[in-house]
C-alpha cells in the first residue's frame, strides 16, 4: 500500500514502578494551572485561550511506551507524532509517514517520513528516531509492545526512508502504528539511566507534537503549551491546554457550568438531559468499540467453576443497564467483539437476564454460600451503577457479591499475580484499532497472563493458536474465519461477563469546535483538532 497525504491524527497494560511514581511527584506544575478558572476567569485573555479538559484519572506515567493505557495517551497525544494515524472514515492515513509499501511477503514495510518536523528541542526528527523507538519498545516489552509483538528491527536508507523488518507476516501490525509514539532518541539516550528513560519519561517530554509539557502537579493537573514550530502550523487552536483532575462526575458538573473546565467526558448519564437544553453547551453521543467487561479469576477460588461463571453471566440484567444507566446511549453486547468491529459475529452466544437457569446452573455447580469479590474503577458512573446492579441481581440468585472501588494502576498491579487478581474485575477495554486483534489477542491470549490485559487469566492452547495465526494472514475474510472460532470458544468458556456496548458521551462548551471522538484514542482528546473562540 502507498499513500501520499500529509495530516497528523483506557484499559490496557500498565507498569507502575515506585521510581515512576517518585519521579511524578517530584515535578511542580509550572503554569498556574487554577488561577483563571471560574466565571471571572473566563473573561481574561489568558483563560480565552486555555483549553481545560476535565479528568476523572490521573496518568499513570508521561512516558508513550505506557500509552496502551488511556491515561497515558491522553498526555502523549498532544505532545508526540505517529507514523500512521486513522482518519475519520477509519482508514490508515500519514502522519509522519507520507507513503508505505508492505512486501509481498508481508514480512517488512519500507517508508517515507516528512523532513520537515522537529522535536520540542528543535532537533529534526529522522529515521533513526523511529528505529530507536521501536528498538527501545521491542527491549523494555511493557505497554504498547503487545501491539507490536512482530517487530524484529529497521534498517535506516537515510534521514527519510526506512524499512521495518517483521518477524513473521502481521495483518494488523500497520495499523497499531497509531499508537506508537516517536521519541527523541538524543534526548532520552542522554537520560536513559539504567531503565532505557522510563524514569526520566514519565515526567519529561521528547516529542515533536504540537504542544509541550510545561509542568504535572499530581493528582490536580498537567499542562501543555503550543510549540511554536509544529510542523502543521496553527489556527485558532489553544495557546495553552490543562487536564484537570477531578475525583467524582458532580465535580465536573459544576466546573463545567462554571466555565472552571471547557469540556468533561465523565458526567453522570442522570445530567445529560439538563447539558442538552443549555443552549451553552454540546452533547456529542458517538458509537464505539468499547466493551464494559467483568473479566473472572480463572484459575483458583469459586469462579474456577465454569457453571458458576455461567450463573453469573445469566444473572445480570443486560437491559436494565441499556436504558437506567445509560439513559439509552449504548447496546447491549454480544459476545466479546462490539458491533462496531471487522469481524463482529451477531450470531455468537451471549447469555440473557434468566434468573431461572442461574438457579439451575448454581444448583449444577455443586457450590453453596457463595460470596465473591469484585473490583470496579473509582469514579466512573457506569461501573458504580452496574457493580450495584450485578450485587442486587446475584442476591436474588443466592451469591454475596462483595465490591471494592480501586485505582486503574490498583487493578493492573493486582492483576500481576493470580494470587491476588479478585474474582471479578470490571474494566473497560479500549482497542486501538478496529481489527479483531486488538481484542482477541491482546485480551484473551495466554501470553499476557499476569503481564497484559488477558485480566482473569484466560488460558484455551487452541483459541491462542487461532488467534496467533490470524494475525500472520493479510486476507480478512480468513483472519475474520479464525478470529470466529476463537471467538465461539471464548464465549463457551465464560471467561467474562460482557455487560454492555457504550457510546461515549463527550459534554463540552460551544466556544469549542472541531472536538470529534476518535476510536482508535478513547476516552482521550486530539487538543490540535479543537479551535477556541
Amino acid at each position: 500500500m502507498t499513500t501520499d497525504n500529509p495530516r497528523r491524527g483506557r484499559g490496557r497494560q500498565l507498569t507502575v514502578t515506585a521510581a515512576a511514581a517518585a519521579a511524578a511527584l517530584a515535578l511542580a506544575a509550572c503554569s498556574g494551572s487554577s488561577t483563571d478558572g471560574g466565571n471571572g476567569g473566563a473573561n481574561t485573555s489568558s483563560r480565552a485561550k486555555t483549553l481545560i479538559i476535565a479528568e476523572n484519572e490521573v496518568p499513570a506515567s508521561f512516558d508513550p511506551i505506557q500509552s496502551d493505557n488511556s491515561t497515558v495517551d491522553e498526555v502523549t497525544l498532544p505532545a508526540y507524532d505517529t507514523l500512521v494515524k486513522f482518519d475519520d472514515a477509519g482508514k490508515i492515513a500519514p502522519d509522519l509517514a507520507t507513503a508505505w509499501q508492505i512486501a509481498a511477503n508481508g514480512k517488512s514495510i519500507t517508508m517515507t517520513l516528512r523532513s520537515d518536523v522537529t522535536f520540542h528541542d528543535g532537533t529534526k526528527l529522522t529515521t533513526s528516531d523511529v528505529k530507536y523507538t521501536l528498538d527501545r519498545i521491542r527491549k523494555i516489552n511493557i505497554g504498547v509492545a503487545s501491539f507490536v509483538t512482530a517487530y524484529s528491527s529497521t534498517t535506516v536508507t537515510d534521514p527519510t526512508h526506512l524499512t521495518i523488518n517483521l518477524s513473521s507476516p502481521s495483518g494488523p501490525f500497520l495499523s497499531f502504528l497509531c499508537r506508537i509514539y516517536v521519541v527523541n532518541s538524543a534526548l532520552v539516550k542522554k537520560n536513559a539511566g539504567s531503565d532505557d528513560g522510563q524514569k526520566w519519561l514519565s515526567t519529561h517530554d521528547a516529542g515533536s507534537g504540537p504542544y509541550e509539557l510545561q509542568g504535572y502537579t499530581p493528582n490536580q493537573a498537567a499542562d501543555f503549551t503550543q510549540y511554536p514550530k509544529y510542523w502543521q502550523g496553527w489556527s485558532g487552536q489553544a495557546s495553552k491546554v490543562e487536564f484537570k483532575y477531578m475525583s467524582d462526575a458532580a465535580t465536573e458538573r459544576s466546573s463545567l457550568l462554571n466555565s472552571d473546565v471547557d469540556l468533561a467526558m465523565d458526567i453522570n448519564p442522570n445530567d445529560w438531559t439538563s447539558f442538552s437544553s443549555n443552549s451553552t453547551y454540546v452533547v456529542n453521543k458517538a458509537n464505539t468499540n468499547v466493551v464494559l467487561y467483568a473479566f473472572f479469576k480463572m484459575s483458583g477460588g469459586p469462579t474456577s467453576n465454569k457453571l458458576l461463571r455461567e450463573a453469573i453471566a445469566y444473572s445480570y440484567n443486560y437491559q436494565q443497564h441499556i436504558s437506567n444507566i445509560l439513559k439509552g446511549a449504548g447496546q447491549k453486547a454480544v459476545g466479546v467483539l462490539p458491533s462496531g468491529m471487522q469481524c463482529f459475529d451477531p450470531s455468537v452466544t451471549q447469555p440473557t437476564f434468566d434468573l431461572v437457569k442461574a438457579k439451575s446452573l448454581l444448583a449444577q455447580s455443586g457450590l453453596k454460600n457463595v460470596t465473591i469479590t469484585m473490583t470496579y474503577l473509582k469514579a466512573t458512573a457506569e461501573m458504580e451503577q452496574a457493580a450495584a446492579l450485578l450485587q442486587s441481581n446475584l442476591k436474588q440468585v443466592g451469591v454475596n457479591l462483595k465490591l471494592q472501588a480501586i485505582t486503574y494502576p490498583q487493578y493492573a498491579d493486582e492483576a500481576k499475580s493470580n494470587s491476588t487478581t479478585p474474582d471479578l474485575g470490571m474494566i473497560y477495554a479500549f482497542p486501538a484499532i478496529s481489527d479483531a486483534d486488538s481484542i482477541m489477542y491482546q485480551n484473551f491470549d495466554s501470553k499476557f497472563i499476569n503481564g497484559g490485559q488477558n485480566w482473569g487469566g484466560y488460558k484455551n492452547p487452541t483459541v491462542d493458536s487461532l488467534v496467533e495465526k490470524a494475525q500472520q494472514l493479510t486476507d480478512l475474510t480468513q483472519r475474520c474465519s479464525l478470529y470466529n472460532q476463537a471467538e465461539n470458544l471464548v464465549v463457551n468458556d465464560y471467561p467474562t461477563i460482557n455487560l454492555a456496548n457504550s457510546q461515549y458521551v463527550t459534554i463540552y462548551n460551544k466556544r469549542l469546535s472541531g472536538y470529534t471522538y476518535e476510536p482508535s484514542h478513547h476516552q482521550t482528546v486530539d487538543v490540535y483538532r479543537i479551535k477556541v473562540s
